[in-house]
């Protein structure tokens, strides 16, 4: 899945593309860019206490269930119990589930492919000597920022635009996100998981991605043949060695759990082409929230049920079949 700061990105270019009758529904748009963080949440909460591969493991686990399961019905229950607690009619509850977790999947279902072509699968393997897969998401976040926002991502403040005052978190978002994670998941507790992870997010960025003097980043590479994945931290990087996996050339790629799927897309082209379709299905979507009445088959005609995984049908498994060098990764 694309790293945190081409997600933030994204949600500020959605805003340049929706209906202007949506962002007069969402006079605050602006101040929840951290919504777009969608299932990621649960990576990043309690990051600093994850000492042990069981708690990292449940983490895991829980966002895998996110992404690849159930992703229609999610929505339809979140907007379902919204209507039915009465906390549709705020805009918090409203922004968190379309232009912000709709829309981290839907990025993710696009893109998501092509990285992991290009550079392995999404999941630690304790049989690769590294994980090239965070390690491209990272460089891929400094290519974002500097083609996208004119910004060196060695030395800018990036944990700022993390950051989000706790006032503007209400109560009935997370019961809301607690309530539909539970009836869809079985999930217990998710809405507490979300609501520190809001906060802790900055943090994250600022412990693990920041790094002016680039002191994290020799860190980071020491450490990396124990850890096998701790070069995915640290801005403190060129980007050069992301541009052959944006396929700028417009090589043909494959689906890497479907090899019948071929494509030339750049990473460029999926990017924008979420971007469009988002802005329609984030449009769409608040045209019903504002009827005050919610349908299943309504949501179900403008959510595709589809994996942030592999981009396909959600319940399909995926096994990874295609990579442009796959035996590099061992």
């Amino acid at each position: 899945m694309p790293g945190p700061k081409t997600h933030d990105i994204f949600y500020k270019n959605l805003k340049e593309k929706l209906d202007q009758k949506t962002l007069e529904s969402f006079p605050n748009y602006d101040k929840y860019n951290i919504f777009v963080q969608g299932h990621d949440f649960l990576i990043y909460h309690d990051f600093y206490k994850k000492v042990s591969k069981k708690a990292l493991d449940e983490n895991v686990e829980r966002s895998v269930q996110l992404q690849e399961h159930k992703f229609q019905e999610f929505v339809y229950n979140y907007l379902k119990n919204a209507e039915e607690s009465g906390s549709l009619e705020q805009e918090d509850v409203r922004l968190f589930i379309g232009p912000g977790y709709v829309m981290h999947h839907l990025l993710d279902a696009y893109t998501h492919p092509q990285i992991i072509y290009y550079a392995g699968d999404h999941t630690k393997n304790p049989e690769y000597k590294t994980w090239y897969h965070g390690i491209l998401e990272n460089l891929l976040d400094i290519y974002m920022m500097d083609k996208y926002e004119n910004k060196n991502a060695k030395n800018y403040k990036v944990y700022k635009d993390f950051e989000i005052d706790k006032s503007l978190i209400s109560d009935e978002l997370i019961k809301t996100i607690d309530d539909s994670l539970r009836s869809t998941y079985g999930i217990v507790g998710g809405g507490k998981i979300f609501d520190d992870a809001f906060l802790q997010l900055a943090l994250f960025m600022r412990v693990m991605k920041y790094d002016k003097t680039g002191i994290k980043r020799v860190l980071f590479d020491a450490i990396d043949p124990i850890t096998k994945g701790s070069k995915s931290f640290s801005y403190h990087r060129d980007y050069d060695g992301v541009l052959p996996s944006l396929n700028l050339n417009h090589e043909e790629w494959l689906n890497p759990t479907d090899g019948s799927i071929i494509s030339t897309e750049s990473f460029i082209d999926l990017y924008e082409k979420a971007l469009d379709d988002g802005a329609y299905i984030v449009d769409e979507l608040e045209k019903i929230c504002q009827t005050g009445t919610i349908h299943k088959d309504d949501v179900y005609s403008i959510i595709p049920n589809i994996s942030s995984v592999h981009g396909l049908e959600c319940e399909r498994e995926f096994q990874l079949k295609y990579t442009k060098k796959k035996t590099n990764n061992r």
